[in-house]
């Protein structure tokens, strides 16, 4: 058993041609296209009823933690970035915010926000810090630094 294989999806992504040529597609890096499509690929759908018809997809409740994106070789700076850009241009929501408490992971949500990116229909959405200001890492070495150690 290698190391992908607790994370190895074997179903198929599907992507529209709209997604294609959308802008908000075109404002994303090659690692923020490889972790849209780990989504896709992740949501569940359910057949259509009758012929012809597309199947109904359920976006929400999809975990992808930095362990998984680590197995993916996506560093854990870079996996943030990418969400937060995803976010940013419309790609996914933050359904819950996970990280305050161990084992605690954040579920997202794909949304249709994509579709008004650069327009002025668009409504901007940032993901949220999942610390409190000053209470990250960066701010206790500032602090270090400035008061000496504690």
């Amino acid at each position: 058993m290698g190391k992908n294989d607790k994370y190895r999806l074997r179903r198929d992504a599907f992507i529209s041609w709209e997604i294609l040529e959308s802008e908000a597609l075109r404002n994303l890096s090659a690692t923020g296209i490889r972790v849209l499509l780990r989504f896709l690929q992740k949501r569940t759908w359910t057949k259509a009823r009758r012929k012809g018809k597309k199947p109904v997809y359920d976006n929400g409740g999809l975990a992808f933690t930095y362990e998984e994106a680590k197995t993916l070789d996506i560093s854990s700076s870079q996996f943030y970035t990418v969400i937060k850009k995803l976010v940013e241009v419309g790609f996914i929501e933050v359904e819950h915010q996970g990280g305050i408490h161990k084992n605690d992971y954040s579920r997202y949500a794909l949304s249709e926000r994509w579709r008004d990116y650069g327009t002025d229909a668009f409504k901007s959405i940032e993901k949220k810090r999942v610390l409190w200001k000053g209470h990250d890492v960066r701010s206790w070495m500032k602090k270090k630094r400035c008061y000496g150690k504690p």
